[in-house]
């Protein structure tokens, strides 16, 4: 059995030389592969026109919810200088307050003193007294611890010492500790209409 010829391709175009070359070989590239290039190109292009339309939308939502939360924002802005206010005025009385009960308690122990017992050193706080004096005599020193019992303006009445002067003269050294009741400023208005149900200042026990 015979072989078939094989098939004969001539082609009697010469190639070009310029085919050859570095320039001639990228331009045969570019006319090939180029138009797959071009072709993803304009999928990217489409692709970032159809994300440009949910970009700004989500630009837009940020911009109402900045404008809605600084709207919030400055309406507390009124509320926290009226909190600031009222925190002024509250501390404003409470100074008031403080003043008023130490001019109280003032009174109140020159009240309650009897008149031969000398005060040499008051202390005078917002809740507490100390007080450090002489007397001439036990009676009186007695007599002023009683008031300071009596007297609704002290509580929690405590001696803290009495001795004897270390000269030798007659009388008692002491020192008082009570605590004070704080009072209203209306409560403190009223002071002078307020009966103390105290010892009078010249008696004994």
């Amino acid at each position: 059995m015979s072989k078939k010829p094989a098939p004969i391709t001539i082609n009697l175009v010469p190639k070009d030389p310029f085919f050859h070359t570095t320039l001639g070989r990228t331009l045969q590239w570019a006319l090939s592969a180029g138009r797959y290039i071009i072709i993803f190109t304009e999928l990217i292009v489409i692709i970032s026109f159809a994300a440009r339309f949910t970009l700004d939308r989500q630009i837009t939502n940020l911009n109402s919810e900045i404008v809605k939360n600084q709207s919030t924002i400055e309406s507390y802005g009124d509320l926290e200088g009226n909190f600031r206010l009222a925190q002024a005025k509250i501390e404003n009385v409470q100074q008031i307050e403080q003043d008023v009960n130490i001019v109280d308690v003032f009174e109140r122990l020159s009240e309650v003193t009897p008149l031969d017992v000398t005060l040499t050193q008051l202390s005078i706080r917002t809740d507490s007294v100390s007080i450090v004096g002489r007397t001439l005599s036990q009676t009186s020193f007695n007599l002023l611890v009683n008031n300071l019992q009596l007297s609704p303006r002290f509580q929690n009445v405590r001696v803290s010492k009495v001795e004897s002067p270390d000269d030798g003269s007659p009388g008692l050294l002491f020192t008082i500790v009570a605590d004070t009741k704080i009072k209203d400023v209306k409560s403190v208005k009223s002071t002078g209409q307020e009966k103390v149900n105290v010892l009078d200042r010249t008696q004994g026990l």
